[in-house]
């Protein structure tokens, strides 16, 4: 398959569709970055993005494949076999696929879920044998389970399971810490302190994970968001810490982070801006 040969071939088709690459790579929900390394043969298009590529732009599979409109001598009941033949083959190729993520998601839960058991069962055969019962051990067993809980839908399901991994954490980090406050005399420190610095944590990680689905198309933009997001959420902190233990509301070290945090945010959002200029650049050449 020539992929400089099918890039140009979809830069045709789009644009005797009037689409920009934009509108292209909504109607796919890639990113339009994906549609501009198509059409200049720097890569190709998911197997299972040929069959609506296809659609949209008006060709057959084999069509795109080829990078040009089959001849006109080749029969109606022959391109309907090849369709079908390599339809199949696309959607098998597809399954397969996905079958090996799977696979390998299956495998990293398993390993995962392993060694947060041998990690539980090590900590209560060592406080076992010194103490003779349960003291210490509840805090590691119970910090596994935890986090057990909460990271594995996200090995499980990959980035599907991110969402529930944050529910997961919403609801199950105030018990935790309750939890924790039970088996470690704190005075009820740690549930005033922790509970306050987990509402803020938790609203910071729904914020990125807002953003990073708003913004899924500008990998780069969204990081940078995230970064700046870090400088509120640390002042909400610093504030109710200064509150709660008297700490000072600002510091040269926060200072530090912050200019640190902007700078790389600016790098970003430098960096996103040189290559979307870049791109359209490449995209009125083609």
């Amino acid at each position: 398959m020539d992929t400089i040969k099918m890039g140009q071939f979809i830069s045709e088709l789009r644009k005797s569709h009037q689409m920009t690459q934009r509108d292209l790579a909504e109607r796919l929900n890639v990113t339009d970055k994906s549609v501009s390394k198509w059409e200049r043969g720097l890569s190709c298009p998911d197997i299972s993005l040929l069959t609506p590529l296809s659609d949209i732009l008006g060709v057959s599979v084999s069509d795109l494949l080829n990078g040009s409109r089959s001849k006109a001598e080749v029969t109606d009941a022959e391109k309907t076999g090849t369709e079908a033949s390599i339809t199949y083959a696309l959607r098998y190729a597809d399954k397969s696929s996905k079958d090996k993520i799977q696979l390998i998601q299956t495998i990293g839960t398993i390993v995962f879920s392993g060694l947060i058991l041998i990690g539980i069962v090590v900590c209560a055969i060592i406080d076992l044998a010194i103490s003779g019962t349960f003291t210490w051990a509840l805090i590691p067993i119970s910090a596994c389970v935890f986090t057990w809980l909460i990271v594995i839908p996200a090995i499980r399901y990959g980035t599907k399971g991110i969402g529930v991994s944050l529910i997961l954490l919403s609801v199950l980090i105030v018990p935790f810490l309750f939890v924790l406050s039970s088996l470690i005399s704190t005075d009820g420190l740690l549930m005033t302190i922790g509970v306050r610095m987990a509402l803020i944590s938790i609203v910071y990680l729904w914020s990125v994970f807002a953003v990073f689905k708003v913004l899924r198309s500008r990998v780069l933009i969204a990081a940078a968001v995230s970064l700046l997001l870090t400088i509120p959420c640390t002042l909400a902190i610093n504030f109710t810490l200064s509150r709660i233990v008297s700490t000072p509301l600002f510091d040269a070290w926060s200072a530090l982070a912050t200019g640190i945090v902007t700078l790389l945010a600016t790098a970003l959002f430098v960096v996103d801006l040189v290559m979307r200029r870049k791109e359209r650049r490449l995209e009125e050449v083609a």
